[in-house]
């Protein structure tokens, strides 16, 4: 679950870079992580990114385990997805062919899990 999930995390960071870059020049990668962490335009990310530090923690319960594959499954299936995210989401995947391929990774996950 994690490795797709960071794939498509860090093509929608790409992307944003280079539109932020387009618009206000370029900036060091250092530079745009303070732009995400600490601008408000990129909160939208913030559920996306806690989901893959949660699947990082080995310590987990199988109970927490479930929770995480449900709480993936929430976030990218069209009726229980955070509006907030989808709103900034979805239109990056007619912006992007590499957002749309790691969104297609991750939705053969969401399908695993759902019909588990």
């Amino acid at each position: 679950m994690r490795h797709p999930l960071l794939t498509l995390r860090r093509s929608v960071l790409a992307h944003l870079r280079a539109l932020h870059e387009a618009e206000f020049g370029p900036v060091s990668p250092g530079e745009f992580l303070q732009i995400v962490i600490n601008g408000s335009a990129y909160r939208w990310l913030a559920p996306l990114s806690t989901l893959i530090v949660a699947l990082d923690d080995a310590e987990a319960t199988a109970e927490a385990r479930i929770a995480q594959a449900g709480a993936i499954v929430a976030m990218f299936s069209a009726g229980t997805r955070d509006p907030a995210f989808a709103e900034r989401f979805l239109p990056l995947l007619q912006d992007s062919p590499d957002i749309a391929v790691a969104n297609g990774q991750v939705a053969q996950v969401v399908r695993g899990i759902a019909r588990d």
